[in-house]
Formats: C-alpha cells, structure tokens, sequence
C-alpha cells in the first residue's frame, strides 16, 4: 500500500489529480488545503476529509504531490523531502533549481531517476516542449511562441469572473474583465517588459529540452476560454526539412495528436482536446522569411498540462521503485 498525500487537492488542477490517482490500486490517499478544511472529498472506495496544511509537518507519506501556491511548497517540501519523501512540486518555486529536475516524462523522465524532489512544469511549457520535442533531429535554434491561454490556468476565481461575466469593480482574479476579451498580460511584470509567465516559457524550455542556448521570443495572452492552452509556435531548424517530414516527425512523437487537415475544418481546438492526455498540433506551413516551421498546438491546461504530467512522473517513481526492490 503506498500512502499518497495530494497538497492544494480541491483547486482546479488538483480535482484532476486526486481523480487520477484515486484509479491506482494499492494507493491511500490523504487530501490537504488551507481554504478547502474539512471539505468531505467523494474517492473510489469511500471518502476523505480535507486536512489543514500544518499537518503535513507531522506525518510521512511515501509520495507528496503538491498543487498549491510557491509559499506552500516552500515551506513543507524541504521538511518532507530530509524525512525521504519523494515529492512532485506544480509550483515554480523549485523549476529552475540545478539540482531539481524539470520533467515532463516523455522527452526527460530519466532525470527523475533517484531523485526525492521533481519539479512539474508551466502549463504551457508542457505543451510547447511535448510537440517541440519531436523536431529535436532537426536542431532548433529559435523558439517564437504567442500563448492563448484559458481563464482556468488563473484559478477558480478567474472562472467566476468569466462564467458570470464580472466587470470593473467585482473582479476577483484580474485587473480588466476577461468575458468578450483579451487580456495580453499574464504574470508580474518584470524590468524589460516581459511578464514572469513569459519568463517561465523561456527558461523552462531550454531547461527540459537540454538546449539552454535556445533563443525565445515569448509573449502570453489570457483568452475568455474556460478551459484548454493554445500556443502559436514558429521554430528556426538549423537543419533542412520538408513540411511532410515535420508532420511525419510529429504524428510519431509520444502524446501528440497531429491533427492538421485544414481543408476539412481539422485542426486543434480547446474543445476537441479538453479531458485528454494529448497535445493536438496543427496548421502545420513552412515559415516563407526563414528556415521555420509553423504550427498551433492545444491541450488541456488543467490536465495535460499539470495534472497528468504529474500522474506520469508519479507511475515513473512507483516503476523505479519496483526496479530496485
């Protein structure tokens, strides 16, 4: 019996998680929060009760995976990880930390291996490096990514300020309505006018995809979808390449969905993709001013994007342990 205990596990990304994990066999789940106390969660086989975060200093489960704020992770996982609990953190607090792996397990889920603390990545990270991936044999150079991303990746909060279109003066989650427009800021604002969101695309790319020379040019823009990132992709290929071989590439890489027959309306949406472990790539052309491919990728934020990138390096640990019994 393995004890699990999911941190943040009645937010968004966390329902998602707990779900997932409430299938495995042989799992004991223990559910924590800070606003969501008490709160009685339904599971497979009976229920659980949301405990306050202060209770994780006083117990020691084999896994702890974390879907709440950085100040949370900061301040259980280290205790958790020196009792030798392996932890997996969707926060950024670690994600940039040498001597933490970023991972997403199709492209580096090695680097999880003996490892107690694994960093999940941004959600439109994920996305972007799971189709990038597969142009790897082509030697990228330059990465120019344009986000659309949904109101779930700010919260709860940034739903019910979609859901019942909120304007100035009962918003909850942003500066400027978000219901029948765009909001082309996502993050703090940092000094040369990027956004930390923008940061993240940038450096967690070079991180999981060992390529830390790669030049990106990023910007993120929340869209009024509910659910469901997309991410406009121009990659500069060192190497020559036919659209028909990208498309090959890409129809073969792990976890992607190439849906790309624009003539016949195919290509990837929100909604085709939401509640699924793929990547759907699509609107594949050759960039006509350089060396570049184009395309459009989607996924589910809450579930591809964090809460299954999770579940999978969760299954990595639990196959490493197997390994070495």
């Amino acid at each position: 019996m393995k004890n699990i205990a999911i941190v943040g596990a009645t937010g968004l990304v966390g329902e998602k998680l707990t779900a997932l994990i409430d299938t495995l066999p042989h799992v004991r789940l223990r559910l924590f929060g800070n606003t969501a106390v008490g709160q009685t969660v339904r599971l497979r086989h009976g229920c659980a009760t949301v405990e306050d975060c202060v209770s994780l200093s006083d117990i020691q489960p084999d896994y702890a995976l974390f879907m709440a704020p950085n100040e949370v992770a900061a301040r259980y996982i280290p205790k958790l990880v020196k009792k030798g609990v392996v932890c997996i953190d969707n926060s950024s607090h670690f994600r940039l930390k040498k001597d933490v792996p970023l991972v997403v397990s199709c492209i580096n889920g090695v680097e999880a291996r003996g490892k107690r603390l694994i960093a999940n990545p941004n959600c439109s990270t994920i996305q972007t490096v799971v189709a990038l991936n597969a142009l790897m044999g082509l030697h990228p150079v330059k990465l120019t990514a344009i986000t659309f991303q949904s109101v779930s990746g700010a919260g709860k909060t940034a739903l019910e300020d979609w859901a019942q279109q909120r304007g100035y003066g009962r918003l909850q989650a942003f500066r400027h309505p978000i219901y029948d427009n765009l909001i082309p800021m996502i993050g703090d604002l940092l000094p040369d006018g990027t956004t930390t969101e923008e940061r993240k695309l940038t450096d967690e790319s070079r991180k999981i995809l060992a390529l830390p020379r790669l030049k990106v040019n990023a910007m993120c823009v929340r869209v009024p979808v509910s659910v469901g990132h997309g991410v406009f992709v121009n990659v500069v290929l060192r190497d020559k390449f036919t659209v028909d071989e990208v498309r090959s590439l890409l129809k073969n890489a792990p976890n992607v969905l190439l849906l790309d027959d624009a003539e016949c309306g195919l290509y990837p949406m929100p909604l085709t993709l939401r509640n699924t472990k793929y990547v759907g790539v699509g609107r594949i052309t050759k960039d006509p001013t350089a060396n570049a491919i184009n395309f459009f990728c989607v996924a589910d934020n809450l579930l591809r994007g964090a809460a299954y990138n999770a579940y999978e390096i969760l299954l990595d640990k639990f196959k490493e342990e197997q390994t070495c019994l």
